[in-house]
């Protein structure tokens, strides 16, 4: 199984960034890299290139790529019958 760190954002449209390098084999491997903070520097400086600056952030946690997957797939079926 692959696991991947997903960032939560504390906006109102409730953004979400989801690193797709690295991937991790496992849950605790994904975790441990959450919060080793020789890491956590080189995920902040990518997410504020991405956004051009610092969002507040809500949570981060690591999800296996599956349940990303079918997360995104049940939001996009919800976008397109509204």
């Amino acid at each position: 199984m692959t696991w991947m760190i997903v960032v939560i954002f504390a906006t109102l449209a409730g953004d979400v960034y989801i690193f797709t390098d690295p991937t991790f084999e496992t849950r605790r491997e994904c975790m441990l890299a959450v919060i080793d903070p020789a890491k956590q520097a080189g995920y902040l400086a990518k997410l504020e290139q991405e956004y051009g600056g610092a969002l507040p952030i809500r949570g981060i946690n690591c999800l296996q790529a599956d349940t990303i997957k079918e997360i995104l797939e049940e939001a996009e079926l919800g976008n397109k019958s509204t």
